[in-house]
């Protein structure tokens, strides 16, 4: 039980841990094809591009999972504590509402590229589904985020007419 938790609890990071891995995995091997026997792997190239399209947009997850995206916060800083959460407010709304727009363009390219790719022979969508799974669960974390800045800012009163 314990290690389903820690799997579902670290979903992403698994998933950025074993697409890293099997990245480099396939290009170490295409690489020591072509250079000691010859003789490379001819799908090893499109699956370590694509296998590295699905770690960028799950890295951003993990990334908004953790809070670690890199901000500009200097002028934040010097804004009034009413101002900084109010901001932070207008922030969380805004990622929500890119990461729906997203969605739905995510959706829309996913379902209309039906071509299979050229070695690996798998739909198209399915590597273009990489981008609205990942921006549906930055929605998600962003929900997250969004109540927890509004709870701290009600309970600090920090919003304006509090």
């Amino acid at each position: 039980m314990q290690a389903i938790r820690f799997a579902l609890r670290n979903f992403e990071e698994i998933i950025v841990g074993t697409l890293m891995a099997l990245m480099s995995l396939a290009t170490l091997s295409n690489v020591v094809g072509r250079y000691l026997f010859n003789s490379p792997i001819p799908w090893a190239e499109e699956f370590a591009r694509y296998a590295f399209i699905w770690l960028v947009f799950f890295g951003a997850v993990v990334c908004t999972k953790q809070k670690r995206h890199i901000v500009v916060d200097v002028l934040v800083l010097f804004l009034p504590k009413r101002m900084q959460s109010l901001f932070h407010l207008v922030v969380d709304v805004a990622v929500l509402g890119l990461m729906a727009v997203i969605i739905y363009y995510g959706l829309i390219l996913t379902a209309s590229a039906t071509q299979p790719t050229a070695t690996l022979g798998v739909p198209r969508s399915l590597v273009y589904a990489a981008v609205p799974m990942s921006a549906a669960l930055i929605f998600l974390y962003g929900l997250r985020d969004l109540r927890h800045d509004f709870s701290s800012a009600m309970r600090k009163g920090e919003l304006p007419g509090c």
